[in-house]
């Protein structure tokens, strides 16, 4: 179950910082401000990508750890790396939302910025 649910965030990781999968009432970054509008949906996801892709990273690595590992080393290292996960997801949330909301603030999409456009 947990190389399946960090199949899952990797994929939805990738669908919503690439914009094809907008703002919706299942999937992805759910909080206030990234959800404010389809810009700042794509502008904290792209902001998260990393670090949504490091959760599912460690959730995978825990699931494997689990069928793989000697049952003595599973229940010390599989609460730790499902508490990394979590970690990650907090951080993901946060930076998401500072992404967002500057996007936000300066009036314009922001989805050029957070994608490296236009630098030089």
């Amino acid at each position: 179950m947990l190389i399946a649910s960090g199949s899952v965030i990797s994929v939805i990781a990738e669908l919503t910082a690439r914009g094809i999968v907008g703002p919706n009432g299942g999937a992805g970054i759910r909080i206030a401000s990234v959800m404010r509008s389809e810009s700042t949906w794509t502008v904290g996801h792209r902001a998260a990508r990393a670090w949504l892709h490091a959760a599912a990273t460690a959730l995978v690595g825990s699931g494997l750890l689990s069928l793989l590992a000697p049952q003595r080393v599973v229940d010390i290292c599989l609460p730790i790396g499902m508490a990394v996960a979590f970690c990650f997801l907090i951080v993901s949330a946060v930076v998401a939302s500072r992404a967002a909301r500057r996007s936000d603030d300066s009036g314009d999409d922001g989805v050029e910025r957070a994608a490296g456009v236009g630098r030089g």
